[in-house]
């Protein structure tokens, strides 16, 4: 008979950081445990934007020592996180140096909104709509390479979270209910002692940076000029933009394709708008047009032609994540981005890839 996992007692917690699912989770940590310090993030984010004055509430609603904006590496805050349990990682923005990690007697745990570690890096909700991935979150162990560590929850998203009908703040407020929901579950499967399962399988990653700079391309199929504007499309951020003739930048959202586009003469070119009405305009592209609605610049003219891809000066470099203005697929290919796979039991490392 196999011996009783030894139970991780956990009395004092610390919190990092700040999001709409990190407030949900600091909300299960008071009612459970003592809660030492909590910090916003390192730096301001626009999303974020509100969310650091309810944590300073909740904070002092709960006797909670406040610390703003802070360097979770610097000695003061290793030495806080060296009085406590466990910390809990609840929106950080910055990389945790090993002897932060090392300081909380059970370690560090975060929730990373994609499935690890297939879906690693930056923005992962994006990401997995650009590739057709499923969605969903893990929560783990975090160790010293990022995004990676054991698993205490595991949740992929139902298939239609996602899909071709949901913007990327939809799919990123669905996956945060869930994790706050689970979360106290998370944190008893913790306490009990039991194994976490490892992260494995292959390893794709993200780097910072938005794909093709949010640059559209009429000259995309129609399916994935919609996916990859619901993709980008956050509030508050914007979603692709494109240049007019005389170059004022717009931002549009993509609606729907139009099968049956507005009637047009055959010569007319991918980027051309074919019809305007109020807010919305439709706009010829490689395959047929799609619907569009203005969000943010001048409405252009009927008849006039809206640039595809990356202006010149953005061609050289500079673009972290390029997409060819002609690309022909329906879900960006992830080849590009992983980092290792296994075969037949082996782990092989892959070089990230160009443009694709």
């Amino acid at each position: 008979m196999e011996p009783e996992p030894e139970m991780r007692e956990i009395r004092v917690v610390g919190f990092l950081g700040v999001s709409d699912y990190g407030l949900g989770q600091l909300e299960t940590l008071i009612k459970r445990y003592t809660v030492a310090f909590a910090t916003a993030k390192k730096k301001h984010t626009a999303h974020a934007s509100g969310l650091d004055t309810k944590l300073e509430k909740l904070c002092m609603v709960n006797r909670i020592p406040y610390l703003g904006s802070v360097d979770a590496n610097s000695a003061e805050l290793v030495a806080r996180a060296g009085e406590t349990d466990l910390v809990v990682i609840g929106g950080y923005d910055g990389i945790l140096k090993k002897p932060f990690l090392e300081a909380p007697r059970h370690g560090v745990i975060n929730t990373h909104l994609g499935l690890l570690p297939l879906n690693r890096g930056c923005c992962p909700t994006l990401w997995a709509q650009l590739h057709g991935l499923p969605q969903g979150y893990t929560t783990y162990l975090v160790g010293e390479a990022i995004d990676h560590g054991p698993s205490l929850d595991r949740y992929e998203a139902p298939a239609s979270l996602g899909a071709l009908r949901d913007d990327n703040r939809r799919v990123y407020d669905a996956l945060a209910e869930a994790a706050v929901g689970r979360f106290a579950a998370a944190l008893k499967r913790l306490e009990s002692g039991k194994a976490l399962k490892p992260c494995s399988g292959p390893e794709a990653y993200h780097k910072k940076g938005m794909p093709n700079d949010g640059w559209l391309s009429f000259f995309w199929t129609d399916e994935f000029l919609l996916r990859f504007s619901l993709a980008l499309d956050f509030a508050p951020y914007l979603p692709g933009r494109t240049r007019q003739e005389h170059g004022d930048e717009i931002f549009l959202a993509i609606l729907s394709s139009e099968a049956e586009p507005v009637p047009a003469a055959p010569a007319v070119v991918p980027g051309t708008v074919l019809e305007v009405i109020g807010q919305d305009l439709t706009v010829k592209t490689t395959e047929a047009a799609v619907r569009c609605r203005l969000r943010k610049g001048p409405m252009p003219e009927l008849g006039s032609v809206l640039a595809s891809g990356r202006p010149e000066s953005d061609a050289e470099g500079g673009c972290a994540h390029p997409i060819d203005a002609d690309f022909s697929g329906k879900e960006l290919p992830l080849h590009r981005y992983i980092i290792s796979e296994v075969t037949a039991g082996k782990k092989t490392v892959r070089p990230a890839r160009g443009a694709i």
